[in-house]
């Protein structure tokens, strides 16, 4: 959200004038973090990836991991795995797999502790990678990369180690160093789909468009059902314009996974686009059901209320947003300014302070959004005046509808000279009150005069 849309938001609701602008939509590439691989239940030379596994996204929280089912095959080149191993790997896939029935989160602490049962009976590569997973989905980053390390090390044929790497660099925000994890994992494992539907969404993020849809491409010759390659295919669609091509593409893609959030938000958006936006709304009311802290959804579901002056509802929004970021400074004073229009001047001045505080004071529209509540919901014009005299100041040459704030400067103005006039003449009135009042004359008093004669 740029310093003109908020000036020109804040002015339109603030002071009665043209209408409130859209606010920039947020790219999912820009909420929740990579999804690594899950855990691998197989033991195969070369195992298939997990299926429906997420395409590299950057940001917070990353969704839970999902393990796969299966039980550790015994390549004829690799030693037996003892049988009590082999039980109790069995035991962890059932007790991933009742978790995943409920559908509940995964009790991560709980699968560690089976995952490291089957570790302490032998060393099997898979159980050490889902533990990696484990570990991952609890945020204990460092701990995760020292066991894919060694499910790499200990048997180099396994992919998803070298792909989950590549994920935790994402999650550390190097998406140059996780690109070239992504290409190194290509290169070792040809076949790999989900490599390169990985690397394909880094393309797109990065605005190589053509590269991107060329690496989704191949990631769903090697793999058809891989839902990242699909994605990334919708949003270069959408980000191209072409609005049917990515419905098309999107649809399809949730019929592979109906609980990916990032889906219906593009179809949201191409409903959006296209004038429809009751569905749109619909589509991305979805995407929340699906999945409550989904920025994008939520951003977008922002911009329509603002449109609407929806102040209710822009309320709603912006403070789940809050919740995930905290300290969004633009976003802490839309919240201020949908709190004043439902009747709480107070917390939005709150709320235009943790603007203040979260910009480093660095957003003029501050001192105009607490300057216009001071003026008109409290009549407090001589804070209100100083607030907006630092907005002129900070906020360079006026704009167009900057003649709406001069205005409201000069009604301050003069309210402050007719209050300055007005205390003058009581204190004036007060003065003459107090004035002590001459005697007033009696009969025959005065010096005496001589009698004519």
């Amino acid at each position: 959200m740029t310093g003109r849309t908020l000036t020109t938001l804040l002015v339109a609701t603030a002071l009665g004038c043209a209408s409130a602008p859209a606010v920039p939509e947020r790219s999912a590439a820009q909420s929740p973090a990579a999804k690594p691989q899950g855990s691998q239940a197989g033991a195969k030379a070369a195992p298939a990836p997990a299926k429906g596994a997420s395409a590299p996204r950057t940001g917070t929280a990353a969704k839970s991991p999902a393990p796969a089912a299966g039980a550790p095959a015994q390549a004829a080149a690799e030693p037996a795995i003892p049988p009590r191993a082999q039980r109790l790997f069995e035991e962890a896939v059932r007790a991933e797999e009742e978790q995943k029935k409920l559908k509940v989160p995964p009790d991560w602490p709980y699968l560690e502790r089976k995952w490291r049962a089957v570790l302490d009976a032998a060393e099997v590569a898979e159980a050490r990678f889902n533990l990696g997973v484990a570990l991952e989905g609890q945020g204990r980053l460092d701990e995760a990369r020292a066991e894919y390390a060694r499910a790499r090390d200990e048997k180099p044929g396994l992919r998803q180690p070298a792909v989950n790497l590549a994920v935790l660099l994402e999650r550390q925000g190097d998406a140059a160093g996780a690109a070239l994890a992504y290409a190194q994992a290509i290169r070792d494992f040809p076949e790999d789909a989900v490599a390169r539907a990985r690397l394909a969404a880094l393309y797109r993020q990065a605005g190589q468009l053509d590269e991107a849809w060329r690496l989704a491409r191949e990631a769903l010759v090697r793999e058809p059902r891989t839902v990242g390659a699909y994605r990334v295919l919708a949003r270069v669609a959408l980000q191209k314009g072409e609005l049917d091509l990515a419905k098309l593409v999107a649809l399809r893609a949730q019929k592979l996974d109906p609980e990916d959030p990032e889906l219906p938000w593009v179809v949201g958006q191409v409903l959006a686009r296209q004038g429809d936006d009751a569905g749109a709304q619909a589509q991305l009311k979805k995407a929340l059901a699906l999945r409550e802290g989904f920025l994008p959804a939520r951003y977008a579901l922002l911009d329509a209320a603002l449109k609407k002056r929806a102040w209710g509802t822009v309320a709603e929004h912006a403070a789940a947003i809050l919740k995930v970021e905290p300290q969004n400074a633009q976003v802490q004073l839309v919240h201020g300014l949908a709190l004043r229009y439902t009747g709480k001047p107070d917390e939005a001045l709150a709320a235009y302070d943790r603007a203040q505080r979260a910009g480093g004071d660095r957003i003029a529209e501050v001192h105009l959004a607490r300057g216009v509540l001071l003026a008109r919901v409290k009549s407090e014009c001589v804070p209100a005046l100083k607030e907006l005299e630092l907005y002129t100041a900070r906020a360079g040459p006026v704009m167009p509808e900057g003649s709406q704030v001069m205005k409201l400067q000069r009604e301050c103005e003069a309210q402050i000279e007719e209050a300055r006039k007005a205390a003058e003449a009581a204190r004036q009135m007060q003065q003459d009150a107090a004035k002590p009042k001459a005697a007033p004359a009696k009969d025959g008093a005065g010096p005496a005069k001589d009698a004519p004669r």
